[in-house]
């Protein structure tokens, strides 16, 4: 069999093809030497001439077997689907930081972004008039919210769009409350989280007490994500752990949580005491539940004080009556689908807003991003743990983006 039969057969070796090479040009060379002692024999010349071209020929074929075996590792050692890629994608981080996601370089997600035929722009092709619509809606629904909560709600709805655009639709929609915004930055003290799922901070806001609403939300120490956020009509241990399991199923189970003395939180500390140990529950005043009391703030200025005026206004007109259980039960079932509509809005919102001490990441893609910090402090930690729910489009796509990183980090 030639050597060039071995070659095109794709069954030659790397170090074998090094080798071929290297014979291709020692053979050259002696060739080249007897051509030169042998120039009056016009026999010598014509076989000298056929084994030049046979020469050409093996070279032609190494370079053609060395590029189809460079495109055939690079199909087989990647196997990156494209919906991995558009999971990847879909937290909206910068092209390096992606790749390094998916432990490649930026010039190979770059060809990645080519062969799937994914447009390598950030941002939506959207017009002013049509940005201001939606920027009026949102602020119809969440007349508090400022710029950042803003783009942050704009990702929540997959679009995204140059902050210079949003501060100027802002200015055209809301220019009073641009104004009223305006104040100066407050001073606060550094707090450090090693990896995501460390601890949540768990609480419930009760600006809503006086017509029996109770709001329970809970939120990640690490990326400041919010695990669960809902409004109901008592406040009950029960209601507690069954918003708490389902976060648990959906983002895996955080190694510590931090609560106040609330008997609504008795069955969280019975079930992280049974399955983590008893030093995974910490108690205190809400002083040092920092992250879910500032959250709070944000809370109450783009909920409670929405319709806290409204349930006043009906006291008022004679239309409520808070002692007559009727009346709240009518409350409760007219308004309660709505608070948590506005809930999970906000929750969203909240999810993609850029915090700007974290080099303008999002919760969703700190979270995200940190998921590998996770497992290289607790290699226990198995993705068992995470479970994907029956969510929206955009919450599936984030829950799969975690399993997958997960995955990938626990095999490496």
């Amino acid at each position: 069999m030639s050597i060039t039969t071995v070659i095109w057969s794709h069954s030659a070796s790397p170090s074998s093809i090094l080798s071929m090479c290297s014979a291709s040009l020692l053979l050259g060379l002696c060739l080249h030497g007897v051509q030169r002692e042998c120039r009056t024999s016009l026999n010598i010349c014509c076989c000298l001439r056929e084994a030049a071209s046979a020469q050409i020929t093996l070279v032609r074929c190494v370079v053609s077997c060395a590029s189809f075996v460079t495109t055939d590792g690079y199909q087989g050692r990647l196997q990156i689907s494209k919906e991995e890629l558009e999971n990847v994608l879909s937290l909206k981080t910068s092209f390096t930081e992606a790749a390094s996601i998916l432990s490649i370089s930026r010039p190979t997600l770059y060809k990645l972004l080519q062969d799937y035929n994914i447009s390598e722009s950030k941002f939506n092709v959207i017009s002013d008039h049509e940005l201001d619509q939606i920027v009026s809606q949102i602020k119809t629904e969440h007349p508090n919210v400022g710029e950042v909560m803003l783009m942050g709600h704009l990702r929540s709805k997959n679009i995204v769009v140059q902050r210079w655009r949003v501060r100027k639709s802002l200015r055209r929609v809301d220019s009073a409350g641009v104004l009223s915004r305006r104040r100066t930055a407050v001073a606060r003290r550094v707090y450090s989280v090693p990896h995501p799922n460390f601890i949540w901070h768990i609480d419930g806001n009760h600006k809503l007490i006086r017509w029996k609403f109770v709001v329970h939300g809970a939120i990640d120490g690490y990326s400041r994500m919010l695990m669960f956020l809902q409004c109901s009509s008592n406040n009950r241990a029960e209601t507690v752990k069954a918003l708490f399991t389902a976060a648990v199923g959906q983002f895996g189970r955080p190694l510590h949580i931090r609560t106040d003395h609330g008997g609504e939180n008795a069955q969280i500390w019975e079930d992280m005491r049974a399955s983590r140990g008893e030093s995974s529950v910490l108690m205190g005043s809400s002083v040092h539940n920092q992250r879910i009391e500032r959250f709070n703030r944000d809370l109450n200025n783009n909920c409670s004080r929405i319709y806290a005026p409204i349930f006043y206004e009906l006291e008022s007109l004679g239309i409520l009556d808070l002692e007559n259980a009727t009346d709240l039960f009518c409350l409760h079932y007219v308004f309660l689908p709505r608070i948590n509509r506005t809930l999970k809005e906000f929750k969203a919102g909240y999810n993609n807003h850029s915090v700007s001490t974290e080099g303008n990441r999002t919760p969703i893609q700190l979270f995200a991003c940190g998921t590998h910090v996770s497992h290289r402090h607790n290699p226990e930690l198995s993705t068992a743990e995470v479970s994907i729910p029956s969510l929206s489009n955009s919450e599936s796509r984030f829950t799969q983006t975690i399993l997958l990183l997960s995955t990938h980090y626990t095999e490496n």
